[in-house]
């Protein structure tokens, strides 16, 4: 599978994730509404003439449009809403040159910067230059690079990252470099010329 490299934010509208809880209204068809409906675990959902459909990794606006589509053979111009009733647990992970890699909670919205605070920051080795964030949406594979000190001084946008994002930051291969010296040079003991 490629991986499509690009300086701009991945798109942040995959709302739906495996386990939501939505609700589906059909205005004016009841028998074809589905209150409190679960997104099963490989992303999809049954309605009623619909049949199965992929919910995950789609906005609810493209849900309902795509469900509407669907109710045309069945419905006159059906008007389809469909709202996140219950959000499931949503998760980031957050690896390479931060202090303390691993999967975090996201509640709310949660921007790059934030991202890489929840593990406790870059690593003395992290090249501020190289911060990458990982997408999967509709089997794709994204990533976009960005540079932290141009997002901190306010000089670009802190992007979003949503659930099931992989934020990688990269090293510095002079900092790395200089950290091996200083690690060698301090394993060594220390001898003075006695009088």
């Amino acid at each position: 599978m490629d991986l499509a490299i690009d300086t701009t934010a991945p798109r942040s509208d995959a709302a739906i994730a495996p386990l939501d809880h939505l609700d589906v209204t059909v205005f004016r068809e009841p028998d074809l509404s589905a209150a409190d409906v679960t997104v099963d675990e490989s992303g999809h959902l049954a309605l009623p003439l619909v049949g199965g459909i992929v919910a995950a990794g789609k906005s609810t606006d493209t849900l309902s449009a795509e469900i509407a589509g669907k109710l045309r053979e069945y419905v006159r111009n059906p008007q389809v809403a469909v709202t996140m009733k219950q959000a499931a647990s949503r998760r980031v992970t957050v690896t390479g040159s931060v202090i303390q890699p691993g999967v975090y909670p996201i509640e709310g919205r949660l921007t790059l910067l934030q991202a890489v605070a929840l593990a406790k920051g870059p690593s003395q080795v992290a090249s501020m230059k190289q911060a990458f964030i990982f997408r999967t949406r509709n089997g794709q594979r994204s990533a976009a690079r960005f540079d932290l000190d141009a997002i901190a001084k306010g000089k670009a946008n802190d992007p979003e990252v949503i659930s099931g994002d992989t934020v990688s930051i990269g090293s510095s291969g002079f900092k790395t470099a200089w950290r091996d010296i200083l690690n060698a040079v301090s394993s060594f003991s220390i001898w003075r010329v006695l009088p």
